[in-house]
């Protein structure tokens, strides 16, 4: 289905040449627009986060807080480099409430064929696969990217390894490898033009992902090409991994060659077939489709048409060799983006605002102690020759040593310690102020439950509760990135789910608390009605992402509801206050009481047996009512008669 024009003054490998160079290209004029700038203050702020490094000696080495030139000039003064890290606390502060925070997606029926039912069958095979693919821990990786590195990014693929019909899998793609479309002002991937990922494979990753005639011309042209390896030749810096930070020819020292890998997702319009079903939906066909897939979706009442789409092109190359040019089999790309703040293509995370007032703590922390160090050794005002047992030289070397014993001539007048200078009250307002700001700009103490002593834990749970508007914007944007991500779950339920599945989903029941496992099937055919029992492909459906609140201040809150509530007089029952409590047995406790509260099941025949009796009597009473009744108007009925 590839509509490209072939070359007309070439053969096959002149177009593919072209291709490759026309990816390389876009790839360099992402880089100069930005991208390595990019690299190199997200490299910054990650040290801002995690700190130096020291030596076996104790000194900090540069790449943390501290650059080659401060340390160098610190070192020519004899003065000391500390880092006093207030920034990673805060981060980890606000990375602990997304943890807290669990994400709940679910769908909702929109239009076509949708319904309630097969919503909530779509809900579950959404949780089935975040499930899978340990969502939640990869969501707190691209949260961190993007709180520390400006930047965080999913990737969304279908792999069929593990299945012939094809499972969702989700990644984390490092921030630093990620090119958006640099002329670019929207949040969402459909507001781009292209996306590149930049890529490092050995030849062996290139055959399994390309083909082996692919590999043999990646490595023709890898010959004679020198580069330097992992991204620190022309596109920023140097990126993370398990070994040393240090420079590598292409050629590595166990012989494996690496090649710079251009991975470019981009939009273009093309006419293409796609699939109409009866309630409007549209879905894109590959080409690639069976006969039995095309019947089936005939058989769902889908007609075949061909119209002018917006498609994805799908380019992969190295500088100079095409690895792989054909449509996407997705009519999306691939990258969920994540910014904690965006203003029209401009990111910033919580690390920016906090490396000026962490620069002004470091700085007037070493200034203090050096400071403090001087003041130990001051200095001495002696008359010449006064000392007897060392010279002035040894007096200046160790006047400051514990301990000294200082002999002098008869007749002298006593030695006289210099006064030192007192500390500056610039430099401890310096340090207070630096600190005071830092929470400012990232979370405050009271987020991270820093309070007085003296404050009950309602008012510190309160006090969080408040501090935590000052995540709002970055919240929210993880809210957008979770919509976006769920709306890829609804697109690959919609398109590759649709074979009969049996799905097993462990599910906590939210009344016993047990761990509960059901089987839920998909799209099996019913030869009763001639349709699709939870059939995934029919109908358009909503997503709605929601969060679940931080538990232990949830729960504490309801209880604290639950307690009140009871002291007033309102009867709620003894099992839903231990529901709401902090318990870690409390789901256990609850079932011993509702065995308690059942009668024993010897005597529930016994029982049985008076319910029937007072049942009975509870009828003789109602007959002999009647009958009394029927006897006093029968006998007005003839006292009426007589007169």
């Amino acid at each position: 289905m590839d509509e490209r024009e072939p070359a007309q003054d070439g053969g096959e490998a002149d177009d593919r040449s072209a291709v490759a160079t026309e990816n390389w290209r876009r790839y360099l004029y992402g880089i100069e627009r930005g991208h390595r700038e990019y690299t190199e203050t997200a490299r910054m702020l990650e040290g801002f986060y995690l700190g130096g490094d020291y030596d076996r000696d104790g000194n900090l080495r540069a790449g943390g807080q501290w650059n080659d030139g401060d340390l160098a000039v610190l070192a020519e003064q004899q003065r000391p480099a500390y880092e006093f890290n207030g920034i990673k606390p805060a981060v980890d502060a606000a990375i602990g409430y997304q943890i807290a925070n669990r994400m709940d997606i679910a769908f909702r029926p929109r239009g076509g064929d949708a319904t309630k039912e097969i919503a909530e069958v779509r809900s579950k095979v959404a949780m089935q696969i975040a499930d899978n693919n340990r969502l939640h821990w990869k969501e707190t990786e691209v949260f961190g990217d993007g709180l520390i590195q400006q930047r965080g990014f999913f990737e969304c693929r279908m792999c069929f390894d593990d299945s012939i019909f094809g499972e969702m899998r989700i990644s984390v793609l490092d921030p630093m490898d990620v090119i958006p479309d640099p002329d670019a002002k929207g949040y969402h991937p459909s507001a781009w033009s292209d996306v590149i990922v930049a890529r490092w494979l050995t030849a062996d990753e290139i055959e399994a992902l390309y083909g082996a005639e692919a590999r043999k011309r990646a490595e023709a042209s890898a010959v004679g090409y020198g580069t330097d390896d992992f991204g620190e030749d022309g596109d920023g810096a140097e990126r993370n991994r398990f070994g040393a930070m240090r420079h590598w020819s292409q050629y590595t020292d166990d012989g494996i060659i690496r090649l710079r890998v251009i991975d470019r997702q981009r939009y273009v319009r093309s006419r293409m077939d796609v699939a109409v079903y009866p309630g409007g939906d549209v879905r894109q066909l590959n080409g690639d489709e069976s006969e039995e897939a095309l019947a089936d979706l005939k058989a769902r009442g889908a007609m075949m048409a061909r119209r002018s789409v917006r498609r994805v092109r799908w380019t992969v190359s190295t500088c100079d060799t095409l690895l792989h040019d054909d449509w996407s089999p997705y009519d999306r790309f691939t990258v969920v983006p994540f910014f904690p703040y965006f203003r029209r293509g401009r990111t910033r995370g919580m690390v920016d605002n906090a490396v000026g007032p962490q620069k002004s703590l470091n700085k007037g922390v070493s200034q203090a102690i050096h400071i403090i160090n001087t003041t130990a050794n001051s200095g001495w005002q002696v008359e010449e020759g006064q000392l007897t047992n060392m010279s002035t030289s040894d007096l200046e070397n160790f006047g400051a040593k514990t301990g000294i014993v200082l002999e002098r001539k008869p007749g002298s007048l006593p030695l006289q310690k210099i006064p030192s200078n007192d500390m500056p009250r610039g430099i401890d307002e310096i340090v207070r102020m630096a600190q005071q700001v830092i929470q400012e700009v990232t979370v405050p103490s009271a987020m991270r439950g820093i309070a007085n002593p003296a404050e009950s834990g309602i008012a510190i749970q309160s006090r969080q509760h408040a501090s935590q508007q000052i995540l709002s914007v970055p919240l929210d944007n993880l809210a957008r990135t979770r919509t976006m991500l769920a709306e890829w779950m609804d697109y690959a339920i919609s398109k590759y789910y649709d074979t009969e599945r049996v799905l097993r989903i462990a599910r906590r029941d939210p009344v016993s608390g047990r761990e509960e496992e059901r089987e839920v099937v998909i799209n099996r055919y019913d030869p009763a009605t001639g349709g699709y029992i939870n059939d995934m492909t029919a109908g358009e459906y909503d997503v709605v992402v929601t969060e679940q609140p931080m538990q232990i201040t949830f729960e504490n809150s309801q209880f604290q509801q639950v307690m009140e509530m009871r002291n007033a007089g309102i009867r709620i029952p003894d099992a839903t206050a231990i529901r709401y409590s902090n318990l870690a047995d409390k789901h256990e406790i609850v079932a011993q009481m509702d065995a308690m509260a059942a009668p024993p099941s010897d005597q529930q025949p016994l029982q049985e047996v008076q319910a029937r009796l007072m049942a009975a009597q509870a009828e003789k009473l109602m007959a002999d009512g009647k009958k009394a009744l029927a006897e006093a108007e029968r006998t007005a009925a003839e006292g009426n008669g007589r007169q």
